[in-house]
């Protein structure tokens, strides 16, 4: 199965990333900064709504094999904050849910109205974040949030080499935050090299990439991840893949509380996605 077909939301212009882009040679790199932190709460509000997502994805070399992501809006309570003893109701109306299917629905504390519109009546002191309802997005919508292009051979040295071809998505222009790349590689000897620098898990013959942030780049300028191993693979090595986003969910769900909601709930909704179980397994080696 091949990547597939684009498709634009006007929230999130997402595209299943090029392959031949990242065909050309990238440069070392440093960490970005993180993304500044979330503001405070606003005076008054005791709730904040969350509309995150979840994306599974399984790469085999350059293609395709597996992808899905759901999705949930919840509430939390801020810490600290005292909520009012007889509980919150307010109105919540969701937009921009073309890209969205399979709604489920937790009746205890959400009622629809019909049209996109909700209730949601709160009991007094929720103590734990409380999913409202929760969807996942139709079959045809996957774009891309990290393409990885993987390539390794093994020399008559005895060593291995891998590299990573990685770029974040060019819809996200935050990128990616809190990235790590876990590369498996079984009969590994140890890690000759590596760059950027990595850490090396003997115990489990695993690697271990760490960035702060990846933002996104020129489609000829991707980013290059490089590690020689020593020993001979008995396997091709795969890569585990983990990473979150703040400020967008790659269907494109709104989540927008009443003017009833206020004080009581932030009128801003946080969006954040992150990554499931997303992996990458190499090809058999270069020639």
């Amino acid at each position: 199965a091949a990547s597939a077909t684009p498709l634009e939301p006007p929230s999130l212009p997402l595209r299943a990333a090029s392959t031949t882009a990242l065909q050309g040679g990238g440069r070392s790199h440093a960490a970005p900064s993180p993304r500044a932190a979330l503001q405070a709460p606003p005076a008054g509000a005791c709730y904040q709504l969350q509309v995150i997502e979840r994306v599974d994805a399984r790469f085999e070399g350059r293609e395709m094999r597996q992808f899905a992501t759901a999705g949930e809006v919840r509430v939390l309570p801020f810490s600290g904050r005292p909520q009012p003893p007889g509980g919150v109701s307010f109105s919540l109306a969701l937009g921009s849910a073309d890209k969205v299917t399979a709604v489920r629905e937790n009746g205890t504390l959400l009622q629809s109205a019909g049209g996109g519109s909700y209730k949601v009546k709160l009991p007094p002191s929720l103590g734990a974040p409380a999913s409202l309802l929760k969807y996942s997005a139709v079959q045809s919508w996957r774009p891309i949030p990290l393409k990885i292009v993987p390539e390794w051979r093994s020399g008559a040295d005895g060593t291995a080499r891998l590299q990573l071809l990685v770029a974040p998505h060019p819809g996200l222009k935050g990128g990616l935050q809190n990235v790590s790349l876990v590369v498996s590689a079984a009969g590994a000897t140890g890690l000759a090299s590596s760059e950027p620098a990595a850490e090396w898990l003997g115990s489990t013959q695993q690697l271990r990439w760490r960035e702060a942030a990846l933002r996104p780049r020129p489609p000829s300028q991707p980013y290059r991840f490089v590690a020689v191993f020593g020993g001979v693979l008995s396997a091709p090595p795969t890569v585990q893949v983990s990473f979150s986003c703040d400020g967008d969910n790659p269907t494109g769900l709104r989540a927008t509380p009443g003017a009833d909601a206020t004080p009581s709930v932030a009128a801003a909704v946080q969006r954040r996605f992150v990554a499931g179980q997303y992996s990458v397994a190499c090809d058999g080696p270069a020639a």
